[in-house]
């Protein structure tokens, strides 16, 4: 890999843990193969692929973000450009970008290619254009052994720092050789294929509603009935959840209706007693409270003045990275957003202390430029840590205050709601 191409993949990495909490399923082979994944999140899903992908890869875009202020990095990346027409791009020079494709496969590479051609917020994978298909083709009839790898970036709630990215990788196939010049048809069916096999990866619900409520009944069910831990493993508990829900509202709309009026009331009398839902199964003993006291307070005696130095340090331009988020009205540039208005912003904000520092202490204030970076990390997962703690420490004191019939009529309740779960999963299921 050269230089370039390293620094850009280790900088796009670090941005994508950096903005969310990453989780990768499977694993991506050695040998020449395309990437093909969704596209939900426009510039943070190349990201997110190099942050999991385990090897170098080589992106395709819009050959209109060439002339941008993006252009530096693409050409590090030794991105390859496309030529759309919708971008008013002469699309006959797309011959070169076929030619780029077919000699980076035929040195072995990795290529990645969104099929879908736009960046979305539907929730749901849209139709694949036939420019992948037709690139894999052409390779394959070039000589190439290639390997196409269908991926799913799965996003929890993806305009939001520090929320969950799961990308999932799944298992890689090859693509028979042909004719020289495929027919339609085999383009077609190729592109039909490929979107199966991403389709098989993803857990298809609305961001703007649906995302959120799939992820509030698996933590539900998963609370009441045990279930295997793991990325993978949630990932296809939602899955089967968000799908689900989607035939529920079709078939059942009144059923849908009353499980969703039971969920939010119980939800109402959680947030009412300040508790979730693993709380109601905690054993409430002197020993376990003493334990938690005796693991947290001395972490909490190192991380809460990083915590409150980095809030304090950094509140404006935490503020200000924010209101650019809130300018974006697409929820699928909003992330893109914040990411570039906050490097931009923390840059500014750093240089600017680093020059203040330097004016009252001389050239030993440039050491501020340093100091600060590692602050903010450090700050950011000190922050992290330390809420999870205060969170668990309210609901412990909670349950300690609480009527001794409340823990039994909320565990009762919970335990209603999952054998709502249950028989949805029978009806599913039933021939």
């Amino acid at each position: 890999m050269a230089r370039g191409t390293g620094f850009v993949h280790r900088l796009a990495a670090a941005i994508a843990h950096i903005f969310y909490r990453v989780n990768a399923v499977g694993a991506v082979p050695a040998g020449p193969l395309i990437l093909l994944p969704n596209h939900p999140n426009a510039l943070l899903d190349p990201a997110l692929v190099m942050a999991t992908a385990g090897r170098p890869i080589r992106f395709l875009a819009k050959s209109t973000l060439f002339a941008g202020p993006f252009a530096p990095l693409l050409k590090a990346a030794n991105t390859i450009p496309v030529y759309r027409k919708q971008d008013g791009a002469v699309v006959g020079r797309n011959q070169e970008t076929f030619a780029d494709v077919d000699a980076a496969l035929a040195r072995g590479e990795a290529v990645c290619i969104f099929p879908e051609g736009i960046s979305h917020s539907s929730g749901k994978l849209e139709p694949l254009r036939t420019g992948a298909a037709r690139m894999a083709l052409s390779a394959v009839a070039g000589g190439t052994d290639l390997q196409m790898v269908p991926v799913g970036i799965n996003l929890e709630r993806k305009t939001v720092f520090r929320s969950r990215a799961t990308v999932a990788y799944g298992p890689a196939f090859r693509v028979p050789a042909g004719a020289p010049t495929p027919s339609l048809e085999r383009v077609k069916a190729l592109t039909s294929e490929m979107a199966d096999r991403i389709r098989a990866l993803l857990v298809e619900a609305d961001p703007r509603s649906d995302a959120e409520l799939v992820e509030r009944v698996d933590r539900l069910y998963r609370s009441e009935r045990p279930q295997p831990q793991g990325a993978h493993a949630t990932l296809v508990r939602r899955k089967a959840i968000a799908e689900a829900m989607h035939r529920m509202r079709a078939e059942r709309p009144e059923w849908y209706a009353s499980a969703l009026i039971q969920l939010r009331r119980h939800d109402d009398r959680l947030r009412r007693f300040g508790l979730r839902d693993g709380a109601l199964d905690w054993q409430l003993t002197p020993a376990a409270a003493w334990a938690f006291i005796a693991r947290e307070v001395p972490a909490a005696l190192l991380l809460v003045p990083v915590a409150v130095t980095a809030g304090v340090t950094f509140a404006i331009p935490y503020g200000l990275t924010a209101a650019a988020g809130r300018v974006s009205t697409d929820m699928d540039v909003t992330a893109t957003a914040k990411v570039v208005g906050g490097t931009v912003i923390y840059a500014a904000w750093i240089g600017l202390l680093t020059l203040v520092s330097w004016w009252v202490a001389g050239p030993t204030g440039l050491l501020v430029s340093v100091g600060l970076p590692v602050l903010a990390i450090a700050g950011l997962f000190a922050i992290e840590r330390e809420t999870a703690a205060w969170l668990t420490a309210r609901s412990w004191l909670a349950l300690r205050g609480a009527h001794p019939t409340t823990r039994v009529s909320l565990k009762r309740r919970r335990a209603e709601l999952a054998e709502v779960v249950d028989a949805v999963n029978d009806w599913i299921q039933a021939p």
